[in-house]
């Protein structure tokens, strides 16, 4: 199949230019900076420069246009963020749909947040309430305002579109700093980890391959419409960091907590339902223990730290506070 990817120097879409080169897929990789795709060499692959708001190249009539070319804003809470967002994640996210349907290409997979539904202490499924007013409001609108028009354009003009709404991704090569990151980091170096609220901050956190491997099936598998991509659990925060200290080996007597609720408010996010995708496209995500064991088989989370840059010396003693997911 020829695939079309956008955001190709990202994390996720990284993973996911090197799954579909491996499955034999020819892949055409937009990119703002194709220098940072030089390390990667195959006859399957063409890099063209491109920055979401520029005319899609020419693309022919491929098989699938990818978008996972995304604004995310520096500070979630700044309302002066949010004009940007709508004008990359939405608009942007429009315009990509409108000049694929002019080149031809067959169907469109778009890369959401699981974040947007309203909060609920049960998985929520793809028909559950979306309204995402808690945190990260301005970013997760736009994501789920981009879902709305993309839908409205793909049934207007016969174009498939899939909608992945991801949970919090993690895994090899994954940069920035969340909660997987932050808490590897700080106890691979024998830091401490202070949790707040208790240690209850919850989300769904899902394994990069997972997501990735969701995405090749709708392609493959030309399913159309909204899927659930997380691991259909939600992981509290002091679970988490235990699970990484067991798989470093570290003292699980460096994560503390502070500042117990205890009026029962729910802090985070919902755990999704994956149902439709498990029965639909054959989806089995790992968990985040065995998500975390995989990493750590591949790459012996090397990956988690500057080149040269010894363990012991990054210095890192986080506080956690509350936040959106690592990857959205």
């Amino acid at each position: 199949m020829q695939l079309v990817v956008t955001g190709a120097t990202g994390f996720i879409c990284s993973r996911l230019i090197d799954h579909a080169l491996l499955k034999g897929h020819r892949v055409t990789a937009l990119a703002r900076d194709p220098e940072l795709m030089a390390r990667r060499q195959s006859p399957l692959l063409t890099v063209e420069k491109w920055a979401i708001g520029d005319p899609l190249p020419a693309v022919g009539k491929a098989d699938a246009i990818l978008n996972l070319a995304a604004f995310i804003p520096t500070d979630f809470n700044d309302a002066n963020q949010a004009a940007k967002c709508f004008s990359v994640n939405t608009n942007g996210a429009l315009q990509i749909a409108m000049d694929a349907l002019a080149q031809g290409v067959r169907r469109l997979i778009f890369f959401g947040s699981g974040q947007v539904y309203t909060p609920s202490l049960t998985p929520v499924s793809e028909t559950n309430p979306t309204f995402p007013i808690h945190r990260g409001s301005y970013y997760l609108a736009s994501k789920l305002s981009a879902e709305i028009c993309l839908s409205a354009f793909g049934a207007a003009n016969a174009l498939p579109v899939t909608l992945l709404r991801l949970g919090s991704v993690y895994g090899p090569t994954m940069h920035g700093a969340g909660m997987v990151l932050t808490f590897i980091r700080a106890l691979g170096n024998g830091r401490s980890v202070i949790l707040k609220d208790g240690g209850h901050y919850r989300v769904d956190l899902v394994h990069v391959d997972d997501v990735v491997a969701l995405a090749l099936a709708a392609v493959e598998q030309e399913c159309a419409g909204v899927f659930n991509a997380g691991s259909g659990q939600a992981c509290r925060s002091l679970e988490a960091a235990r699970i990484i200290a067991g798989a470093l080996g570290a003292d699980p007597g460096l994560i503390s907590v502070e500042g117990e609720r205890k009026d029962g408010t729910m802090i985070g996010f919902s755990a999704m339902d994956v149902t439709k995708a498990t029965e639909q496209l054959g989806y089995r995500p790992r968990s985040f223990r065995e998500g975390i064991e995989a990493w750590k088989a591949e790459t012996g989370f090397a990956d988690c730290f500057e080149i040269g840059q010894h363990v012991d010396t990054l210095g890192l003693s986080p506080r956690l506070e509350r936040g959106l997911g690592d990857a959205t």
